[in-house]
C-alpha cells in the first residue's frame, strides 16, 4: 500500500445527537486521516448559489479570490459551507435527488476521482460511491452520473434488493446526524462495474488514492 498525501477539513459541529440511526452500514470504512495533515476544503459564502451549468463559485463570490489555486478543493450544492445543515432538497424530506458536485485543482498525477459520502452517526452508513469520474471534468449536475463514471450500491442495499448510487440523508425524525462528502484523487482508474459493493470500491480507493478534500454537513429530520 503507497504513502497517502491527504488533505482534510473537518471543520464539522459538536451536537447533541439523538437518536442513531438503524441502518445498516457494509462495514466498510477508509483509514482516518493523519492529525498532522493540512485542512483543505472550499468555503464559501453562505449566499453563494450554485447551480448545475456552472457549478463553480460565483465571480462575486469574495471568499474564492483568497484560497490557494494549488489545494484541491471538494464544493457541493448539498452543503455550500463546511459544517452547515444539508439542503434539505437532497434529503428524505425533499426531493431525494444527488447534488451538484464540483472541486478545483485537480493534481497533475490524477487518474480518476472518487466521491464517498458516508453518515458519521450511523456507523459510516454508505449514501453514496462514485468512482472513474474523469479528472479533466470541473463538476456533476444535480441527478446526473458522469460519463464513464460507476456506482457502487449503498447502505440501503440488501441481496434481495439491491440498492446502487445516490440515497438520501434520513436520520430518524428529530435526530441530527453529520453527513461526509470526500473527493478522493486517484492514481488509476477503478476496474470495477457500476452496482459493485461499496467495500470493494472504496478498497481500490483506500489503496490508490493520492490526495482528498471533504465537506462535512449536518441535517436533522424534522
Amino acid at each position: 500500500m503507497r504513502l497517502q498525501r491527504i488533505l482534510i477539513s473537518t471543520v464539522g459541529c459538536v451536537l447533541a445527537l439523538s437518536a442513531i440511526s438503524a441502518c445498516r452500514s457494509d462495514g466498510r470504512t477508509l483509514r482516518p486521516a493523519n492529525p498532522s495533515q493540512n485542512a483543505s476544503v472550499f468555503t464559501a459564502s453562505t449566499t453563494t448559489t450554485l447551480i448545475d451549468d456552472s457549478l463553480q463559485p460565483s465571480d462575486s463570490d469574495e471568499s474564492s479570490e483568497d484560497l490557494p489555486t494549488e489545494d484541491f478543493e471538494l464544493h457541493t450544492g448539498a452543503v455550500i459551507t463546511d459544517g452547515d445543515i444539508i439542503n434539505a432538497r437532497y434529503t428524505c424530506s425533499g426531493e431525494g435527488i444527488a447534488p451538484s458536485l464540483g472541486w478545483t485543482a485537480v493534481p497533475d498525477e490524477t487518474a480518476s476521482l472518487a466521491l464517498v459520502v458516508t453518515d458519521l452517526d450511523a456507523n459510516d452508513f454508505v449514501h453514496w460511491v462514485i468512482a472513474n469520474i474523469s479528472p479533466s471534468t470541473f463538476g456533476v449536475p444535480e441527478g446526473e452520473v458522469p460519463v464513464g463514471a460507476i456506482e457502487g450500491t449503498n447502505g440501503a442495499s440488501t441481496d434481495a434488493v439491491p440498492s446502487v448510487g445516490w440515497t438520501p440523508p434520513c436520520p430518524p425524525k428529530g435526530a441530527t446526524h453529520r453527513f461526509r462528502f470526500t473527493l478522493y484523487a486517484l492514481d488509476q482508474q477503478i476496474d470495477l462495474p457500476t452496482g459493485s459493493p461499496s467495500a470493494d470500491i472504496m478498497t481500490v480507493i483506500d489503496n490508490t488514492s493520492l490526495l482528498a478534500a471533504q465537506l462535512t454537513g449536518v441535517y436533522t429530520t424534522p
